[in-house]
């Protein structure tokens, strides 16, 4: 348990750093919505790779598949419960053509992809009852993170906020996957003593609506760049694929 928790620790504190690095290009220079896109698609792409090549096989693999198949779902309508009724609903991943400009959709935005990150933050932690499925969680999420900071800050930009508020609520956001593995902590020790299949499975869940839902419609969300998008997803699974070729 020392082990795992000195891993989620490092985990947690790399996550960080890549979502506070991952929002400083748009204060530097204007990204085009097409970039921004094929960004998300790589996302998407890595979410996708790490839910059917790595989450699910083991989450079949480590107990009954009723069990699995009904911790996936329950992953799925969680999230599903959380984003829809309780904050509504928003295109998080915003580029230069959605035409808002303003605060209010901003602070959305922020709200939207914090519970996605807290969610996120959660699966890590409960996923670090085993070490391979912690790693495979985190790689994913490192992927995504940096996707999420760009997407956030560029829509503060669009939004008009000065660098110092921008800074300030990237900050709050990169503190929200720390967060979520924060609040898991109570249940890593007790899921030590059940099957894999709950946790792997509703980390599955909760990846595959957050990659189905939000990020791909997003990521071709342009007509005109749905090539280049698919291309972006496909490179994303790929890299899922080589670590899986690597014995992870």
């Amino acid at each position: 348990m020392e082990i795992h928790l000195t891993k989620l620790i490092l985990y947690t504190a790399g996550i960080f750093l890549v979502a506070i690095i991952g929002s400083l290009p748009p204060l530097f220079k204007k990204w085009s919505d097409r970039q921004l896109h094929l960004f998300i698609a790589f996302g998407a792409g890595v979410f996708l790779g790490a839910i059917f090549l790595h989450l699910l096989p083991d989450a079949f693999a480590e107990g009954p598949a009723d069990m699995a198949s009904s911790m996936i779902l329950l992953g799925f309508v969680i999230i599903l419960l959380v984003e829809r009724i309780f904050f509504g609903s928003h295109k998080f991943h915003c580029g230069e053509d959605c035409g808002h400009r303003h605060e209010v959709v901003g602070i959305v935005a922020l709200i939207g992809l914090s519970v996605h990150s807290i969610t996120a933050g959660f699966g890590l932690g409960v996923g670090m009852v085993d070490p391979e499925l912690g790693l495979i969680i985190f790689i994913a999420i490192i992927a995504h993170k940096a996707t999420a900071a760009f997407s956030l800050s560029t829509i503060f930009q669009l939004a008009e906020f000065s660098v110092k508020k921008t800074l300030v609520l990237i900050l709050l956001f990169s503190v929200m996957t720390p967060l979520g593995a924060l609040i898991s902590l109570p249940f890593i020790e007790k899921l030590r003593d059940v099957s894999l299949a709950i946790p792997t499975g509703i980390t599955a869940g909760t990846f595959l609506y957050v990659a189905t839902i939000d990020l791909v419609p997003e990521a071709f969300h342009s007509e005109k760049e749905r090539a280049s998008s698919f291309i972006w997803l496909v490179f994303g699974i790929f890299i899922m694929f080589l670590i899986k070729l690597g014995g992870v």
